[in-house]
């Protein structure tokens, strides 16, 4: 569903034919908390959920869960648009012509987050993306650049993915990325290397 709660609430009752002051004396509620939670201003409680889910013969949880959803969509759309903020005044977009920042792609916001941010930042990157995503990308893109982010992607391995000998691990990631593209360009050009 891409519509958010009030709006699937709203149109509950415009299927059921009936008014909000209808809905809310059937359910024994004030018609100005209904009205505020079908509008937004005011979360469901747990109360309403159940009578809501009640009279319409909706599954247990079923509103508060998509009410969750959306907290949770709205709370990560709110650091994202924070790191964004916060990446566009250090200048770190600078090739980029960002015109929202829902255009920018996840990768690059992982790896700019990391080279650009305060650790306070970095952090709040972690609620935003899984941190198996977030470890890809660090790995894709950075731990294969070598001695250039050496100090950076070993205070990363040790700090947020816990790798317990990073100079090790370092080596064998940017190791595994040259024989990488050894074995496309061999493939490329019929040359074994």
């Amino acid at each position: 569903m891409n519509y958010n709660i009030g709006e699937y609430i709203g149109n509950l009752i415009l299927n059921a034919g009936i008014t909000q002051a209808k809905l809310a004396r059937d359910i024994n509620v004030p018609r100005q908390l209904l009205s505020c939670v079908i509008s937004g201003k005011r979360e469901m409680s747990l109360q309403l959920a159940i009578k809501l889910e009640s009279y319409f013969s909706l599954p247990d949880g079923e509103l508060l869960k998509m009410q969750t959803m959306q907290a949770i969509k709205k709370h990560k759309q709110s650091i994202r648009n924070h790191i964004c903020e916060q990446l566009t005044a250090k200048n770190a977009f600078w090739s980029y012509n960002v015109k929202s920042f829902d255009t920018i792609p996840d990768e690059e916001l992982i790896e700019k987050c990391f080279t650009t941010l305060d650790i306070d930042d970095i952090n709040l990157m972690f609620e935003l993306y899984p941190r198996k995503q977030i470890q890809q990308v660090w790995r894709k893109r950075m731990a294969i650049q070598g001695e250039y982010m050496q100090r950076l992607n070993i205070l990363i391995a040790m700090y947020y993915f816990d790798i317990k000998e990073p100079e090790k691990y370092l080596a064998k990631v940017e190791k595994q990325h040259i024989n990488n593209l050894l074995k496309i360009a061999s493939n490329a050009s019929g040359i074994n290397y």
